[in-house]
């Protein structure tokens, strides 16, 4: 009597529908990581956009107090 190897040690090969469902679990698990980063990226460009604005603000400010105190000068000369 003839024992055949795959009676005692079965060989299973992945199916096509297998191979497919982690396929598709992988993408499903890029697309979330990629559009938690289109959010942080959303977030980041926001933050450097405010960052711009304060900075532009507190320039401003500089400004006209630089123009007050030369303005106080010129004031300071004619009187």
């Amino acid at each position: 009597m003839k024992i055949s190897l795959d009676k005692w040690y079965p060989i299973v090969q992945p199916q096509a529908n297998v191979q497919a469902e982690v396929f598709a679990k992988r993408v499903e698990k890029l697309d979330a990581e990629r559009a938690v980063q289109v959010q942080v990226d959303k977030q980041v460009k926001k933050f450097y956009q405010y960052e711009y604005e304060i900075y532009e603000y507190r320039m401003r400010q500089i400004t006209i107090n630089i123009d007050i105190a030369n303005l106080k000068r010129e004031i300071d000369k004619l009187v």
